[in-house]
């Protein structure tokens, strides 16, 4: 099992980590967790971006970000 650490940046920072099998559990686990921000975007606006580490070393990112466009 290997370390993985998810760091949510949104104005404040949210830091994660657990021992996961693989890359692609630690990229499922991002998923899940980047479904949970929807939940709380702002019709408003704003930005978020989760950032995945494999022992320090970065190997996922997503950014999501939400914009008002008529007001």
């Amino acid at each position: 099992m290997t370390r993985y650490s998810f760091q949510i940046t949104n104005g404040q920072n949210f830091l994660h980590s657990e021992e996961l099998a693989s890359d692609a559990a630690a990229w499922h686990e991002a998923i899940l967790t980047v479904r949970d921000i929807e939940s709380t975007l702002s019709s408003e606006g704003g930005d978020w971006s989760l950032e995945v580490k494999r022992e320090e070393k970065p190997i996922f990112r997503i950014d999501v970000t939400a914009r008002r466009i008529e007001h």
